[in-house]
């Protein structure tokens, strides 16, 4: 019996322990809130959120739950949460002016705000925030001033980069502008100053992958990344190198494709070199990955072209041969940049082509509220396009339906009222 009680005890302390390394919201009103951050001479942390918030869920199940924030939090800050469609906060948030969410505040005991964050934050940039307003770390601006005067120090460039995304998030007009014209130039010297090969760690393939977003024809960068794949494969792990090297490469592709460069051939000849080791471990079903992307590239190329007999002869080509790797983004995204390309009115002969990509799209059970509507709209208006009505109606009907399950209330009233509007007239 002893070793029981033993072992509820430890299981209790266990829990407080658990409970404890999170942050502790305070439960009862702003105002209640405000009076115990007074009483312990402490500044006020407040978090606007929305049950529908997906961002806001993020942020409580991934951030606000780990040790190293709670800790810091509850040591130095009273936390509490308001719901912004709780009518009691009504004021608050319009005293505020939360129009996005997540909103979190910094406020002093005088309910001025000292810090906002707009948005998600990682855990290291979201402790450093609270950081700054204790005076534990210099703000973004105080950072910048010290780069320019200790211009070789190169650490602390690195350091005012990876800070830069999330400040400029929250610069508004001329103010945005003008920083986001600062960091590109102080990217721009820190790589030169730096040299690409040194750049193999972590935290330079985090800054590649925030400031270099497309590749270009000669693209110094995208040569090293290739160059040092390895290195970076074994800094990084191949999941996060591969996807971005991936995104770069394919987004070069269908640039080309879009403004009508039959250089994208000959590009695409890396595929077969030094960029196999990249490709070559994707699987693409009865495919090489050489095979995979020349039928997506000659598809969008001939898409680009509105040659749309090509286009579907190199996309059904593409789906058939590696059927058993694809997603459903995969079977969607050419429905969409199809639809986009026409306006939302393609040549009726492409209708009935677009419907099975759509029902195999629909096969995957995993799929987000929203695509689901959406594909299913598609598949509506297809179906209404080719004179099946009844079909056309089963689709809407489904939607609407579907759609009921988004947490976004507001979206879900403008959705529905728009599958109504396709209803009436059928």
């Amino acid at each position: 019996m002893k070793y029981i009680k033993l072992w509820l005890v430890i299981l209790f302390l266990g829990l407080l322990g658990t409970a404890s390394a999170q942050i502790t919201f305070f439960e009862g009103t702003f105002e209640d809130a405000m009076a115990k951050a007074k009483k312990e001479k402490k500044n006020l942390f407040v978090d606007f959120y929305a049950d529908w918030c997906e961002p806001c869920k993020l942020m409580g199940e991934q951030v606000f739950v780990l040790p190293e924030v709670g800790e810091y939090f509850n040591k130095n800050f009273v936390c509490c949460q308001l719901n912004v469609e709780s009518p009691e906060n009504k004021a608050l948030v319009q005293k505020y002016k939360i129009n996005a969410l997540p909103t979190m505040l910094f406020l002093n005991v005088k309910g001025e705000v000292l810090q906002s964050i707009n948005g998600t934050k990682e855990p290291a940039a979201f402790v450093h925030e609270a950081k700054v307003v204790m005076g534990e770390a210099l703000s973004f601006e105080k950072l910048y001033e010290k780069v320019k005067k200790e211009k070789k120090n190169l650490d602390l460039r690195q350091e005012l980069l990876l800070q830069a995304p999330a400040f400029i998030g929250t610069q508004e007009g001329y103010n945005r502008e003008k920083w986001i014209t600062r960091i590109e130039s102080l990217f721009d010297a820190y790589v030169a100053d730096k040299t690409l090969d040194k750049m193999v760690n972590p935290e330079d393939f985090t800054l590649l992958t925030m400031f270099h977003q497309q590749k270009d024809k000669n693209d110094p960068i995208f040569d090293a990344l290739v160059k040092n794949y390895q290195g970076y494969v074994e800094q990084v792990g191949k999941a996060d190198v591969n996807r971005y090297i991936i995104s770069l490469y394919n987004g070069y592709i269908i640039s080309l494709c879009r403004n009508g460069k039959v250089e994208y051939k000959q590009e695409l000849e890396r595929l077969n070199g030094d960029l196999n080791q990249v490709y070559g471990g994707i699987p693409f079903g009865d495919l090489t990955a050489f095979e995979a992307v020349n039928f997506l590239a000659d598809g969008y190329y001939n898409l680009y072209r509105k040659n749309l007999d090509v286009f579907f002869e190199n996309m059904n080509k593409y789906f058939q041969g590696a059927s058993s790797t694809l997603t459903v983004n995969n079977y969607t995204g050419p429905v969409e940049d199809l639809f986009s390309l026409y306006q939302g009115n393609i040549p009726e002969n492409a209708y009935p082509k677009v419907i099975p990509w759509l029902e195999k799209a629909l096969a995957f059970p995993q799929m987000s509220v929203l695509l689901r509507t959406r594909v299913l709209c598609l598949l509506g208006d297809c179906w209404k396009e080719t004179g099946d009505r009844t079909k056309a109606k089963q689709c809407y009907n489904q939607a609407f339906i579907v759609s009921a399950e988004i947490e976004n209330k507001q979206l879900m009233v403008q959705l529905q009222k728009m599958i109504q509007d396709r209803l009436s007239v059928l």
